[in-house]
């Protein structure tokens, strides 16, 4: 589902795949692009590098002239006009180069040399924030894989945790992009997710769903997240008296209408034309942009019980449909995208759960 190369070759073929385009699986999916994004359409990001591999590469060919020669001796296919122009940082010029050589399958970089730039990337990050860990993950893992948290004062660990990742997401071949996400670990956190639809040009989100609780970075319980209960809370705290209730749940409908509008903005940002899920971690007051998620995910009961998509034709007001399902809306999605007109959510019931049972040794 999220595999790009898969989802171009069925495009190519002629194919239609239902779930979201080769574009937004490379935009979206990968998580150091997609942090790049975020970060140009004005979402809050957690603090950290996502570039070590082209930060790597540097070190060896500091400039567009340098990398410019790296590419003609290594046959790579890019745009030499790209490395020439003067309005592209060079840190992109060197991610140009780094997708040109994947997609030859040439390294041009050592796992050991990319571990000394993420050690010295660890050593920055807990100078700057001593009290908190710091996270190093994959940026083609997921599901809780690919990830290693050091802790306070283990970057000399960063060697070890970085070639444990590759191993375990299978990026050790020549070839593979390699790369390592630095990020700072919010200790006191929840996790939170938007689901995100949209055809290409519209993109609208259904709310939110919390997976705080989790074993093993995976989740256990899923608890909808809505405007709607959010706002049938406060009423009741304001009606009780409950102040310090009244101030938190009043900072959550703020937060999930921010986390809302973001992951909105985030789906137009990378042609979003199926259904995805946008993820955050919230601190408090605060919340980080996490992954997006280009697929379906099992918990999207969760959203379906509390919004159902009404499509209405915009020539004839009185003619539309509703749909309950996430599943039949990519189906519809993927069969008559341009067709679909921007839909409304239509509430159901204010509040959901779903419970999970994992395996486990």
């Amino acid at each position: 589902a999220e595999d790009e190369t898969m989802v171009a070759a069925m495009e190519a073929a002629g194919l239609n795949f239902i779930g979201p385009c080769s574009r937004t699986v490379h935009d979206a999916g990968l998580k150091d692009e997609a942090k790049r994004t975020a970060l140009k359409c004005g979402v809050s990001v957690t603090p950290g590098i996502d570039n070590g591999t082209a930060l790597t590469l540097l070190k060896k060919h500091p400039d567009a002239a340098a990398l410019k020669a790296l590419a003609k001796e290594q046959g790579l296919a890019i745009d030499e006009s790209a490395l020439d122009d003067d309005s592209i940082s060079v840190e992109d010029k060197a991610d140009m180069v780094l997708a040109a050589s994947y997609d030859k399958g040439v390294d041009l970089y050592t796992v050991d040399e990319l571990s000394v730039t993420l050690t010295e990337a660890v050593q920055k990050m807990t100078a700057d924030y001593p009290e908190n860990r710091v996270r190093l993950k994959a940026i083609s893992g997921g599901g809780g894989k690919g990830q290693r948290i050091l802790g306070i004062g283990e970057a000399d660990r960063t060697a070890e945790m970085v070639r444990e990742i590759l191993n375990e997401v299978k990026t050790t071949g020549v070839g593979d992009n390699k790369n390592v996400l630095v990020e700072l670990n919010i200790e006191t956190t929840r996790h939170q997710e938007i689901q995100v639809i949209g055809n290409g040009d519209w993109c609208i989100t259904m709310g939110g769903r919390d997976c705080s609780l989790q074993m093993h970075e995976q989740k256990l319980l899923e608890v909808s997240v809505t405007v709607e209960s959010l706002q049938k809370a406060i009423e009741q705290a304001q009606a009780s008296g409950q102040a310090e209730e009244l101030r938190i749940l009043q900072q959550d409908l703020k937060t999930l209408s921010t986390m809302e509008d973001e992951a909105a903005r985030f789906g137009e940002a990378v042609g979003l034309d199926s259904v995805s899920t946008f993820e955050c971690i919230v601190d408090r007051d605060k919340h980080f942009f996490m992954e997006m998620n280009t697929r379906i995910q099992v918990e999207h009961r969760v959203t379906e019980l509390c919004y159902a998509l009404k499509f209405t034709n915009p020539d004839k007001p009185g003619d539309s449909f509703v749909v309950e399902s996430l599943v039949e809306a990519m189906v519809l999605l993927a069969a008559h995208p341009e067709k679909l007109p921007k839909p409304e959510r239509v509430p159901r019931m204010n509040d959901s759960v779903e419970a999970r049972l994992n395996a486990t040794n």
